[in-house]
């Protein structure tokens, strides 16, 4: 329960689909090798997110630790 109000399963489900982007790109980082090229801007980790049932794409937004949707980043 969120605020009063309970979290319907498909709410619960998505946030972990999510959740598991961040961790994904965290231990990711753990690898010295990624480490290495991240550091030396070689190589750049990105994380998404695709809503099957919507049919949309979420992008990670690093900074704000938040999913945007790619049709709003490109402007449509």
């Amino acid at each position: 329960m969120r605020s009063g109000k309970p979290i319907c399963l498909s709410d619960f489900t998505v946030r972990i689909e999510k959740a598991a982007v961040f961790r994904s790109l965290e231990n990711l980082m753990t690898f010295p090798f990624v480490q290495t090229k991240v550091g030396r801007g070689e190589l750049n980790l990105h994380g998404a997110y695709f809503g099957v049932a919507e049919g949309s794409l979420f992008v990670l937004d690093k900074d704000a630790k938040e999913f945007r949707s790619a049709s709003q980043e490109v402007g449509e």
